[in-house]
């Protein structure tokens, strides 16, 4: 059987995330292994390897929202199902396609049936808009609310999802990002959101000094609870503002590493990210692009950010995170300011 092993301390967020891909393979039982616990799945997953083990099969059940919806919907209703979605803590978010709006509190009812960690199911109606890079969700089933908590790499977060851009498919990079850390660096967390990012990394390296940025209250207002929650008051520091005012009154030349995963239009913030950077800073830089030629774009704004800035950039690393839209992926590229 097709598994991958994972870390025990990250298994439930890898499970989530597998269920929502709906790429886990019910029909045999995870197992456990001193090295970890080995998830069947039905198809390749990010970088993880493919490896064989043998697995004891289920006892026959229902699992995925495909199962469950078949006996309720036609076969031409059934393919047009989005089988993908987002469970953020236990509130689950389904795109529900304009053919099915008739049947959406159907999909969703069926959903919590078979998710029974899943409380709460909103659907999106419409793109991620404003500044604050939020999105309107109608609520289809289940508890009447936006506000939960997630955990990920022994790490909680609350937050609401109606009020707040976040998402669990990042959760991949912010553990790479957080194994990449040495102790005693500085880093500036721009966009930091409810702290993502940052909280993970002092999760694993706690010897570094934070200093995260953000525009939207709410979210602030998040992040400063879950420093708190974590108890990573000491470590990290919460900034509130705008990182075009922010960086050059206080951060200038003193930064060993930046983050920049702002969902969209982080390449208007390049500067700042020069202007911070100290010689030999690491600077990760998230975009959306063409699926055709992912880099391309990102590599040309680096450089060109570079030579205004009067610094050199070396690339020290690139990678497609996921698939976000039709022909269109998320990348991130890495690279050292000199």
């Amino acid at each position: 059987m097709k598994c991958i092993l994972v870390k025990r301390h990250e298994a439930e967020r890898i499970r989530q995330e597998l269920i929502s891909l709906n790429l886990l393979d019910n029909e045999y039982a995870p197992k456990a292994a001193q090295e970890g616990i080995y998830f069947p799945v039905r198809a390749e997953f990010k970088d993880f390897k493919l490896v064989e083990t043998n697995l004891k099969k289920r006892t026959p059940r229902v699992f995925s929202l495909e199962e469950s919806l078949r006996d309720k919907l036609t076969p031409e209703e059934l393919v047009d199902v989005i089988k993908s979605f987002d469970i953020i803590g236990d509130i689950a978010i389904i795109e529900i396609p304009e053919k099915l709006e008739k049947k959406e509190k159907l999909i969703a009812s069926s959903l919590l049936s078979i998710h029974r960690n899943v409380k709460c199911v909103y659907k999106k109606s419409g793109p991620m808009e404003g500044v604050y890079r939020t999105r309107k969700l109608k609520f289809l089933a289940g508890e009447r609310r936006t506000v939960t908590e997630y955990k990920e790499n022994d790490c909680r977060f609350r937050l609401d999802v109606a009020k707040v851009y976040f998402t669990p498919r990042l959760s991949f990079e912010r553990e790479r990002i957080a194994e990449q850390v040495k102790p005693g660096e500085h880093i500036l967390a721009l966009f930091a959101g409810v702290g993502p990012f940052p909280i993970v990394i002092v999760k694993l390296q706690p010897h570094v000094k934070i200093h995260a940025v953000e525009l939207n209250p709410d979210a602030f207002k998040y992040m400063q609870e879950n420093i708190r929650l974590n108890r990573m008051q000491e470590i990290i520091t919460p900034l509130l503002g705008d990182v075009k005012e922010i960086v050059p009154a206080k951060f200038v030349n003193s930064a060993d590493r930046i983050l920049m995963p702002l969902p969209k239009g982080a390449e208007k913030f390049l500067g700042e990210a020069f202007l911070a950077a100290k010689k030999n800073c690491i600077v990760h830089f998230y975009q959306f692009a063409s699926e055709q030629n992912p880099f391309e774009e990102a590599e040309k704004l680096v450089a060109n950010e570079a030579m205004i800035s009067g610094r050199k950039a070396e690339v020290t690393g690139k990678r497609v995170v996921r698939p976000f839209a039709p022909s269109v992926v998320q990348v991130v590229m890495d690279f050292r300011v000199k």
